[in-house]
């Protein structure tokens, strides 16, 4: 669906890994986990040029549970980024046509400062990574390295989901007890 030129979420773009993927899509979102789990899972949105890339690593996120939205340009990152609630880190390739994977991050973060960054790529990053808080992960990395990293990252956001889910739930029990 367009509107004044600009595309908006429909359910046409998205389709799940069991579906033909098709290379004109321009993003794609992992199947949700219809499960009864107290928690949902967090999200990711991977954004690389390179489609082999992209699947591969969003094929292995998504089997260690994370849900993912994946995008091969920044631009369309963006309006993912906009119309999705939640996203709790942003993977994204540095070395992109048109807009860099940094100005995307830049972006993002005006947006929602917290979401954390991880960076990718092949190519050698100009200083001041550590200082905007953000990790780098070089290419080729293996799927242990990734992993690895995004669980660091990721870790201090499932602890305060956790944490709040926590409370909830004990807040809820003692309204229902207080309502018996």
């Amino acid at each position: 669906m367009r509107d004044c030129g600009e595309q908006s979420l429909s359910e046409m773009e998205v389709f799940t890994s069991n579906k033909p993927k098709d290379s004109q899509m321009p993003f794609e979102i992992s199947p949700s986990n219809g499960g009864s789990s107290e928690l949902s899972p967090s999200v990711i949105l991977l954004v690389d040029d390179d489609p082999d890339v992209r699947l591969l690593t969003r094929t292995f996120l998504e089997h260690e549970g994370y849900s993912v939205f994946s995008s091969g340009d920044a631009e369309r990152a963006a309006q993912i980024f906009r119309s999705v609630p939640q996203i709790d880190l942003l993977v994204t390739d540095v070395y992109m046509p048109g807009r860099s994977g940094l100005e995307l991050a830049r972006e993002l973060k005006a947006i929602r400062n917290e979401v954390p960054v991880l960076l990718i790529s092949g190519g050698v990053l100009e200083d001041g990574l550590e200082e905007e808080g953000w990790s780098f992960l070089a290419k080729p990395f293996r799927l242990p390295e990734l992993l690895g990293t995004v669980h660091r990252i990721l870790a201090p956001v499932e602890a305060r989901r956790w944490r709040e889910a926590k409370q909830g739930v004990a807040v809820d029990g003692l309204l229902a007890r207080h309502h018996e």
